[in-house]
């Protein structure tokens, strides 16, 4: 099972066909460092049977980790 989830967006595909799943991934990424509509700047991961297999970390996020 792979399950696509974006930030505030929530989980955008769950299924079994890795294809789909990936092709949903990089969707979400391209939009999110493009920072423009609801998935800009947002995190992407792709999880195969809840593990994380793939994972964008959009600009919103990235300067929570990385301040002090």
């Amino acid at each position: 099972m792979y399950t696509v989830v974006v930030g505030n967006i929530g989980t955008v595909y769950q299924g079994s066909n890795p294809a789909q799943a990936e092709h949903t991934y990089k969707e979400y990424v391209s939009q999110s460092k493009s920072n423009y509509g609801r998935a800009g700047g947002e995190t992407v991961t792709m999880l195969k049977h809840g593990e994380i297999v793939r994972e964008h970390v959009g600009s919103l996020d990235a300067d929570r980790l990385f301040c002090d």
